[in-house]
């Protein structure tokens, strides 16, 4: 009778032993792991999906200046103390000259419609000087006056500008003093100094 129960007891632990192997499996997870993953190390662990391409990194990206260089974004322009302050440059203009009519001179006084004939097909290009000194810096009013003086014979003599100082800093006068000193007015009786405003908005 005790050969019979040890043998049962065996049995019965033979059969448990092999259930609990086969639940268990190789993997030591007792069958806990689903589709997709895998077992190690007692641990259900996801399966890479190997048709999945892998990820790719994005090339690290120069931006090219003009034909070839290397250049970083522009840095924003930043106004400086005193950037908006007005300042002139140039000559100084004098005063007008007094006709004298009584001699007899046959030259006439120009009038403001004369000058502004002449002076008026330069305006563009005195808006561009203005425009190329003031660049991208963030200067949102202001103005620049333009000084002249026009000698008897039609010929600017003298140029004033004034305007910010970071335009003049930019080259304004110069390029001013180079569209103005080129113009020709019709002859008169005596010099003229006239000023033409230009609003920055």
């Amino acid at each position: 009778m005790s050969r019979l129960l040890l043998g049962v007891l065996l049995g019965a632990g033979l059969l448990a032993g092999g259930a609990y192997l086969y639940l268990r499996g190789p993997d030591g997870c007792l069958g806990r792991c689903g589709d997709g993953t895998h077992c190690s190390d007692h641990r259900c662990l996801a399966v890479a999906d190997k048709s999945a391409p892998p990820p790719v990194k994005e090339p690290h990206r120069r931006r090219r200046h003009g034909a070839g260089g290397l250049e970083s974004a522009a840095p924003e322009v930043q106004l400086k103390p005193g950037d908006e302050k007005m300042i002139a440059q140039g000559d100084a203009l004098g005063r007008p000259e007094r006709i004298d009519l009584s001699e007899g001179s046959s030259n006439r006084e120009l009038q403001q419609e004369d000058l502004d004939h002449v002076f008026h097909p330069s305006e563009p290009a005195i808006l561009r000087c203005i425009t190329d000194a003031l660049g991208d810096a963030p200067l949102e009013s202001g103005k620049v006056e333009v000084g002249l003086r026009v000698e008897r014979s039609g010929q600017v003599s003298r140029v004033r500008v004034e305007g910010p100082q970071l335009l003049q800093r930019n080259g304004l006068n110069r390029c001013v003093r180079g569209v103005v000193t080129a113009l020709k007015f019709p002859v008169s009786g005596g010099a003229n100094v006239v000023t033409y405003p230009f609003e920055l908005k």
